[in-house]
């Protein structure tokens, strides 16, 4: 009877040490509001994936998430604060590729490299627009106009140093011609002055310009994908023009470095649901988003492959911020 006690003692205190503060903690999580930062304004392709994505977080984790825009420096704001966020699952960033750019671009009050990555929601192809004012109706056109006319072509995005801008400077690189990059501070403004003939051009994500192409105000010359986008099947891919011309944008979710891998499993068992939901799903492909819901292993190498490309493409092209 004795050996007994002591045997079941030994087993107590073995099954007792190997409940780590981590484990106990995500066996309890979640137990309060989730924020989910977005370091966007309101109102960009990233809008329509948030508000989704935390209406059936919601649902399956039984506790509010929440959505808190926090633009500003080129998306490092809300970054910033997602960095220094406790690391307990009770914040989150939804973000996209532009932050595998900025380390390069930037000094960092942070180091990306050390955030936690969760989840690839979504990719995109980035589109080029026109205004229906332009003498060109298609990329072929549009090289043609640019190498007769330097520099007078103008394309708008959403700010230097984010992804439509180094679109629009892969497009000139792979194109032969010369144009005049206008950097604005978010996508709404440079939205705003293509729709009002202000600039000629912008890169941005199809989810951004989908209305405005049903309304006739802007006209889709391009998509960056390899393949035609489903949403917008008539569209041509610029590398049917300009073979091997890529570029695909994507949003991801981050949790500050050192989450716990008990909290980073449940967040990405729940967005995987989210993302396999029928409706969900629907919704997304038809703003022209595939959705990925990759592993957090499979994310973390694709983001830390990003991380060096970027910092090849910059450096070969002496992109600078003025």
């Amino acid at each position: 009877m004795q050996t007994m006690k002591l045997w079941l003692s030994a087993c107590l205190i073995l099954f007792a040490s190997a409940l780590t503060p981590a484990t106990i903690f995500a066996a309890e999580y979640p137990s309060r509001p989730i924020k989910i930062i977005v370091p966007f304004a309101p109102g960009g392709g990233s809008d329509v994936i948030t508000r989704l994505l935390a209406e059936k977080m919601t649902a399956d984790l039984g506790v509010t998430v929440l959505v808190e825009n926090k633009p500003g420096a080129s998306s490092i704001i809300g970054t910033d604060a997602l960095a220094k966020a406790v690391p307990d699952g009770y914040t989150i960033l939804l973000t996209n590729r532009a932050i595998t750019v900025n380390p390069w671009l930037f000094k960092l009050p942070f180091d990306t490299a050390k955030l936690t990555p969760i989840t690839e929601l979504v990719s995109s192809p980035l589109l080029l627009v026109a205004h229906p004012s332009v003498p060109y109706k298609n990329i072929k056109e549009l090289i043609a106009f640019a190498k007769a006319n330097p520099n007078t072509v103008t394309i708008g995005n959403s700010g230097a140093g984010q992804l439509p801008h180094l679109a629009g400077v892969l497009l000139e690189k792979s194109s032969g011609t010369r144009m005049t990059m206008v950097n604005y501070k978010g996508s709404g403004s440079s939205v705003t002055d293509l729709i009002s003939g202000q600039i000629n051009l912008s890169f941005g994500t199809v989810p951004s310009f989908m209305q405005h192409i049903k309304n006739g105000t802007v006209i889709p010359l391009g998509v960056s994908s390899s393949t035609r986008n489903a949403s917008l099947p008539n569209v041509p891919t610029i590398g049917e023009t300009l073979p091997g011309f890529e570029l695909l944008s994507w949003f991801g979710i981050f949790a500050p470095p050192q989450t716990p891998k008990p909290i980073v499993d449940r967040l990405y068992t729940s967005i995987r649901k989210a993302l396999n939901n029928p409706d969900l799903k629907a919704r997304l492909n038809d703003e022209g988003l595939d959705t990925i819901e990759s592993t957090p292993e499979r994310f973390d190498k694709l983001f830390k492959s990003d991380i060096s490309f970027w910092q090849k493409f910059i450096k070969e092209n002496d992109i600078k911020l003025d």
